[in-house]
């Protein structure tokens, strides 16, 4: 019984389906009606139209000015964050919303190979994202999406949170990122920026270095002179000595003692340079530097730009001058505390004049 009541809806449904209506009025009812019958359901049947139809209409209008309100408010909150980034690049923000970041070192990946790039600073503020142009030699570009918000600085899938140490500069030596680019070996500077940015902030761009293939230079073989063997005579053999095991000797405790690293990383966190009688800061700069090799670090203050000779050697950095010669130059010693990054403080007297630098030195290899 039950399957027969099923079918029997079911072939009920299909016919409803199947009946024609007369100004909604099915048409057999409608055939039996007569004319007064039919002038009066076409009278409700128009006056229903006209309801449903004014009542969409009404319902569309509200959802248009529903849209133009959320419209509306996302725009005053975009106007709203615009102002508030403005306001702190114009140096009226909190200490800490702010911040310079220098990206150098490393190489970036555009299609299917690395490049290296020219170092870029550039000033980002809390609740902004800025979108870094990346263009290689082929004319292929593509986009380093950087953001400043939440307390953090992140990109490419890399994550800084806030730190104090972000107020004197904070260094992050050999940065590799997961992301499209997959930059690696990048050295990231990070400094809370206390002054106004409003003259700083042009588009920033990054810029890839064309690479030469290296010039092999050659030297002629030089023929070299068989060896000279002497012979000499043999001499005669003593006679055999029954050797006497010595007593047996305490060895000291090996104490290990910490050795000078092979590489470096030097950063230049802030410092005075005077610029047509004026004193200017300057802005940070890092570099890497070997054992036995010489380097020149650049410090930019506005316009101006000048070299500070650097020079590793024997565990020793000595800064715009050379071993033994001058008395300006300024010699770092090694210590345990490179192996974490010491900051040092001091006047630069020699090639270049800097007041109140402060410079940190960190242990690489």
């Amino acid at each position: 019984m039950k399957i027969i009541s099923v079918i029997c809806l079911i072939l009920a449904s299909l016919l409803a389906a199947c009946t024609h209506y007369m100004y909604g009025v099915p048409q057999e009812n409608w055939d039996r009606m007569s004319e007064a019958e039919r002038i009066e359901a076409i009278r409700v049947y128009e006056q229903e139209q006209r309801v449903r139809r004014q009542a969409a209409e009404e319902q569309a209008r509200r959802q248009a000015v529903e849209r133009e309100r959320e419209r509306a408010r996302l725009a005053a909150l975009e106007q709203e964050r615009q102002e508030r980034i403005e306001a702190i690049h114009r140096g009226e923000g909190a200490f800490g919303e702010l911040i310079r970041v220098r990206l150098q070192g490393g190489e970036i990946k555009i299609g299917d190979r690395h490049h290296h790039y020219e170092p870029l600073t550039f000033t980002i503020a809390d609740g902004e994202t800025r979108r870094i142009g990346v263009a290689d030699r082929k004319g292929r570009e593509v986009e380093l999406t950087v953001t400043y918000a939440g307390g953090a600085l992140t990109f490419e899938g890399l994550r800084f949170p806030y730190d104090r140490r972000w107020g004197k500069g904070e260094l992050y030596t050999d940065t590799g990122t997961s992301g499209p680019l997959a930059l690696r070996g990048v050295d990231v500077f990070i400094k809370v920026h206390d002054r106004s940015s409003r003259f700083e902030r042009e588009v920033p761009r990054l810029v890839i270095i064309r690479e030469e293939p290296p010039v092999v230079i050659r030297e002629r073989e030089r023929s070299t002179p068989p060896p000279t063997i002497i012979v000499e005579k043999e001499r005669p053999k003593p006679p055999p000595v029954t050797p006497v095991p010595p007593p047996p000797v305490r060895q000291p405790a090996t104490q290990s003692t910490a050795h000078p690293p092979r590489s470096v990383a030097v950063a230049l966190l802030s410092g005075e340079l005077k610029v047509q009688g004026k004193k200017q800061q300057v802005e940070p700069s890092t570099l890497r530097i070997a054992e036995g090799e010489s380097r020149e670090l650049t410090v930019k203050s506005g316009n101006e730009t000048r070299t500070v000779s650097l020079r590793y050697l024997n565990g020793e950095l000595f800064i715009d001058g050379t071993p033994g010669k001058g008395r300006n130059d300024i010699r770092l010693r090694f210590e345990k505390d490179w192996k974490a990054g010491k900051v040092y403080r001091f006047d630069l007297k020699g090639k270049v004049f800097l007041e109140k630098v402060e410079m940190k030195v960190t242990a690489g290899e």
